[in-house]
């Protein structure tokens, strides 16, 4: 009768540490699905503002020419870029046609041009609330890989820490300032 008892409460032990083993891996699955999702938002959001920044410059190029930046967006395309280095460059020539929209009042006249302007601050905004996500699941996610118990869970799933979405400096070439 004991062999039988002490089989049971093996058992039921096994038992509930699978289930808080299996409850633990869901919960950092979702939050690892989440933060797959938001990413792929977040490359179609800056992939549009890529393709209004390209119809800018081609608006704009008349008024300007400014080779270096017809060469800055069209070269973009052929780099193999990270959602985060891509985002700087896109900062990088859009905070240049701001520039170049201040010094060339021609260029207000455009409708296209405003029209387009108007789109990517809508995008800019959009960009804003999903980095936002972003980060908030990432912070959540950093912190269930990094304690205990989930910890555990984390290391037989081989994950480590992400890092998050910070845009501290858009116009720097300094990878570290995302932090983790």
């Amino acid at each position: 009768m004991k062999v039988f008892e002490v089989t049971i409460y093996i058992i039921i032990g096994i038992s509930i540490i699978l289930m808080i083993y299996a409850v633990i891996y869901n919960n950092i699955k979702t939050l690892i699905l989440k933060i797959n999702s938001i990413e792929n938002e977040i490359d179609q959001t800056l992939r549009n503002k890529y393709d209004l920044l390209n119809k800018i410059v081609s608006i704009i190029k008349e008024d300007i020419k400014n080779e270096k930046l017809v060469e800055n967006i069209e070269s973009l395309k052929d780099k193999k870029l990270s959602s985060f280095e891509f985002e700087r460059e896109l900062a990088k020539i859009e905070a240049e046609i701001f520039l170049l929209k201040n010094e060339n009042k021609n260029i207000l006249k455009n409708n296209d041009f405003n029209d387009n302007w108007y789109l990517i601050n809508n995008l800019n905004t959009k960009l804003q609330g999903e980095e936002h996500y972003y980060n908030d699941n990432t912070s959540i996610y950093n912190i269930r890989v990094s304690r205990f118990p989930t910890k555990l869970v984390a290391k037989i799933m081989k994950l480590k820490e992400k890092k998050y979405f910070d845009g501290k400096d858009m116009y720097d070439k300094n990878i570290k300032d995302f932090k983790i």
